[in-house]
């Protein structure tokens, strides 16, 4: 199973759910692995954080070599492991068609702004993109609701926005929540920093979501 995240813009919770969510996978069973494909290697320099103590596989990935070169090696690390979750880049659009075209399932993480819905609007239009060049059902598309709070009336709102747009939406809402962001300092995931945190139990929310299109 591959997993792309991707958003067209920064600043959306992108590596945060990539590495969660894979750490989560882990925990239940599947051999899971990171493909870091952002150009600033956010979820390499997570796992250096953690050093020999993190318990993921990442994978710097290359999005410049070239398609055929990087269609291998997503297609071989998909053979290695259980799941592979691609964090992708922001605002390159033919890498993220690459990882839409070979995913099952693309999650774009949308924050409670105007600015990020829009820009979910063109990763979604990617991604069907990708689903009509495929000629099947792949990838299901995933709307995040990414870094909210419940307390705002336009977080509130997100999910009946979210649902007017292209794309299953998760039942489950990342929240905005310190712990997230401590975890990373720390060299860890959320399953091990702060295995009941409430953030903890959405990661595992979105997990299982995510495994019934596997």
């Amino acid at each position: 199973m591959i997993i792309s995240v991707m958003n067209q813009k920064g600043g959306c919770g992108k590596t945060t759910i990539a590495v969660n969510l894979a750490a989560i996978l882990k925990k239940a069973g599947f051999n899971t692995i990171v493909m870091d494909a952002d150009p600033q290697l956010s979820a390499s320099r997570w796992a250096k954080q953690g050093g020999d103590a993190f318990h993921l596989t990442v994978h710097p990935l290359d999005m410049t070599k070239g398609a055929r070169k990087v269609k291998a090696d997503i297609r071989a690390m998909a053979e290695a492991a259980d799941i592979v979750v691609i964090d992708c880049p922001p605002e390159l659009r033919e890498p993220a068609m690459l990882a839409s075209l070979l995913a099952d399932v693309v999650l774009v993480p949308v924050t409670p702004s105007p600015l990020d819905i829009w820009a979910a609007e063109a990763a979604t239009e990617l991604a069907q993109d990708a689903r009509e060049l495929n000629g099947n059902n792949k990838p299901v598309v995933v709307l995040v609701p990414s870094k909210t709070n419940t307390h705002t009336v336009i977080a509130k709102d997100l999910g009946k926005t979210l649902a007017a747009m292209e794309g299953q939406v998760a039942s489950v809402h990342i929240v905005q929540r310190v712990v997230l962001a401590e975890c990373v300092i720390a060299g860890s995931t959320i399953d091990r920093y702060a295995p009941d945190s409430p953030a903890c139990r959405e990661m595992e929310a979105l997990g299982q979501f995510v495994l019934q299109f596997k």
